[in-house]
C-alpha cells in the first residue's frame, strides 16, 4: 500500500524526471541537478518526505537523513517523516535509533499502523519478543486487513515454537494478500520479516 500524497502537477513531473538521476545520485552532477530541480524550502513537507524516501530507496542515506531533518524543521510533529527516518536508520543497522524514530511517529499518531509494524520488527531484532508481538497485534487491531502484520506475527510465533498460532496468522496473511510470500522470498534485506514499505495490499 502506498500512502497518497497531494502534490501539484509540477511536483509530479519532478518525481517522474527524478528517476533519470537515480543511478548517479552520488555524483556531483546528479546532486547539482537535484538542487536545480528541488529546493526543500519551496516544497511542502509531504513532498520533502517523498524525496527522502526516494533517496533511501537508492541507498543514499546521507541525503535522505538530511532531507528528513529539513522536513522536521518545517514541522516537528509530522509522523511520516519519523517513519522514513526509522527506515533509514534500520537500513544502517542502527536499531535503537530506529526504535526511537518509529516510537515518535506512533506517539504523534497512535494509529500509524505502518510505523507499528516496523517498530515490532525492530523489537524482534533486539530479542524483545513480547514487545514485537504486542505491536504487531496493535497494528492488526487498527487495520484488520494488514497482511504484513499477520505474516510477521506468524513468523515470530513460529520461531517461538507456537506452530498452530503461527499457521493461523500466516494463512490469514496469505488469504488477504496471496503475493506476500513472494515479496518475503524476494526481500534481500531480511528473509523472514517485512518492514512496511510499498507492499500492495
Amino acid at each position: 500500500m502506498i500512502l497518497s500524497m497531494n502534490v501539484g502537477l509540477k511536483d509530479k513531473k519532478y518525481f517522474q524526471n527524478h528517476n533519470k538521476f537515480q543511478n548517479n545520485a552520488e555524483s556531483s552532477d546528479a546532486k547539482k541537478s537535484y538542487q536545480e530541480l528541488f529546493n526543500p524550502e519551496k516544497y511542502d513537507i509531504d513532498t520533502i518526505n517523498k524525496l527522502a524516501e526516494s533517496y533511501y530507496n537508492q541507498g543514499n542515506f546521507t541525503e535522505a537523513i538530511a532531507l528528513c531533518h529539513k522536513a522536521l524543521k518545517k514541522q516537528a510533529n509530522f509522523a511520516p517523516v519519523y517513519k522514513t527516518l526509522g527506515n533509514i536508520l534500520q537500513a544502517q543497522n542502527k536499531i535503537d535509533a530506529a526504535i526511537r524514530a518509529y516510537s515518535l511517529a506512533i506517539k504523534i499518531n497512535p494509529n500509524f499502523f505502518e510505523a507499528l509494524v516496523n517498530l515490532a520488527s525492530m523489537f524482534y531484532k533486539k530479542g524483545q519478543i513480547d514487545a514485537a508481538m504486542i505491536n504487531y497485534r496493535k497494528a492488526i487491531k487498527i487495520k484488520p486487513d494488514l497482511a504484513v502484520a499477520y505474516w510477521n506475527l506468524g513468523k515470530v510465533l513460529e520461531q517461538e515454537g507456537r506452530f498452530y498460532e503461527a499457521f493461523f496468522f500466516q494463512e490469514k496473511a496469505l488469504e488477504i494478500q496471496p503475493s506476500l510470500v513472494d515479496h518475503t522470498q524476494n526481500n534481500h534485506q531480511d528473509s523472514h520479516f517485512q518492514k512496511w514499505h510499498n507492499l500492495e495490499s
